[in-house]
């Protein structure tokens, strides 16, 4: 099956389907990689909460979805 037959086949799922289908491909695609730098929440948090005033402050240019996407595939060399 090709990468557009299953992606059409995956599209036509239920969206509780999709939801879980997706959380599958992303844990085999992480399962090695650690998907915060601390397992504390609070960390996770504060780290959060830096990067929010980094934004609200205009220290860093937020990405819209498109232009991250399109770097993870250029980066993987998708597209």
């Amino acid at each position: 099956m090709s990468n557009e037959q299953l992606l059409e086949a995956a599209l036509a799922m239920p969206l509780t389907e999709r939801v879980s289908l997706a959380q599958e491909l992303w844990d085999s695609i992480t399962k090695d990689e650690p998907t915060s730098p601390s397992e504390d929440p609070q960390e996770v948090i504060a780290m959060a909460q830096r990067r929010d005033a980094e934004l609200a402050a205009g220290a860093v240019v937020p990405c819209t979805h498109e232009q991250v996407m399109s770097e993870a595939r250029r980066a993987i060399q998708c597209a």
